[in-house]
């Protein structure tokens, strides 16, 4: 019987000199833009890299994407 891992080999060669957290993270992550290109195909308008962005955000705590809004759009007291 052939391991869930080994399956994973053969189907992406490229992801067996990484770890398992780099490996699930990796899968994790074109699962995200297979859905992303799937939702832009239906909205020509919207952009497959913006809407992976927002998928990835989505993963995040409400405290954890306000943190990064606030550095990304620099709105601090003494930012200048």
């Amino acid at each position: 019987m052939i391991s869930a891992m080994a399956a994973q080999d053969d189907a992406h060669p490229e992801l067996a000199a990484l770890t398992e957290e780099q490996r699930a993270w990796a899968l994790h992550s074109e699962a995200l833009w297979s859905r992303a290109r799937a939702l832009a195909s239906a909205r020509p308008d919207l952009d497959a890299g913006d809407l992976y962005h927002a998928l990835r955000c989505l993963e995040l705590t409400p405290g954890e994407r306000l943190a990064r809004g606030l550095s990304r759009g620099r709105l601090r007291a003494h930012s200048r």
